[in-house]
């Protein structure tokens, strides 16, 4: 996938700077077009991260730090796809507004809305009902969303926030699809609130993709892993993903996959 002149600073201090020159690219995949950056914060997923070589390796909190400074400076986009379990669809839409994120998804017969609100330190899930909103409780993060086993956590990607993470040296294991990786493990400071105790991503050292999210319990466990299957090329040359894989692992078994969803987008403008 091809390498895009698109640099944005972070906004870091001038010794992390000089430390890390940390960049970041395009917002899953589409990095070489302005009106479409950062489409998906809740499928964050392909958020394109890119160090230069400095005088020290970029560190997890820059990385992170990097993903989240690109979420706030979108314009408005709208765009929509679907969510897929066996026989079930459930489509969905997502409107980004400045640091609003507004999701809708049909359940039955009706939509149902919820908001990620983007804050400097960390995100607010937002119910919307009959014009009223309401902060959601994080007890209900881990709630799934329609008959599916996507939930509200695993949208709103609230991981960008956790802070003390750690790059780690994975050997072969940092390969993602033939792909050499950047592994990146982030603990929950709180891991009594939502599903997982930490996760570890996988990020692309050429082109800066996301390709996979495992999402640990605290007990070690894989939970739940997201991974790119397909992507979609622009015009431009740029990528942007066609469908990502969500599989539930067994608690016993982490090795055995109990439930496949997958999140499909529609085609976007400037497909080739």
């Amino acid at each position: 996938m091809p390498n895009v002149n698109f640099i944005l600073d972070f906004g870091l201090s001038n010794a992390a700077k000089n430390k890390s020159c940390a960049m970041m690219r395009y917002y899953g995949m589409m990095s070489g077009m302005k009106n479409w950056k950062h489409l998906l914060l809740a499928l964050a997923m392909l958020a394109p991260v890119h160090a230069q070589e400095a005088e020290a390796p970029l560190t997890a909190d820059e990385l992170l730090a990097g993903m989240r400074e690109m979420t706030i400076s979108q314009g408005n986009k709208d765009v929509a796809g679907r969510i897929r379990k066996a026989k079930l669809k459930i489509p969905f839409s997502l409107s980004v507004r400045g640091d609003t994120l507004a999701f809708q998804y049909k359940d039955g017969s009706a939509w149902k809305r919820f908001d990620v609100r983007i804050k400097e330190k960390n995100v607010d899930i937002v119910q919307v009902e009959n014009g009223k909103a309401r902060v959601m409780a994080p007890s209900q993060y881990a709630q799934t969303i329609a008959g599916t086993d996507v939930c509200y956590e695993d949208l709103s990607l609230r991981f960008l926030y956790w802070k003390g993470g750690q790059m780690v040296d994975a050997g072969a294991d940092s390969r993602i699809k033939g792909r050499d990786c950047y592994v990146v493990q982030v603990p929950n400071p709180n891991p009594a609130v939502g599903q997982f105790a930490w996760v570890r991503m996988w990020v692309d050292k050429e082109n800066g993709t996301t390709w996979q999210i495992d999402g640990y319990d605290k007990s070690g466990k894989l939970r739940k892993r997201f991974s790119i299957t397909s992507v979609q090329r622009l015009k431009d040359g740029t990528w942007f993903f066609k469908q990502m894989k969500l599989e539930v692992r067994n608690p016993q078994n982490p090795n055995r996959t109990i439930a496949l969803d997958y999140l499909e987008m529609d085609d976007l403008p400037g497909k080739k």
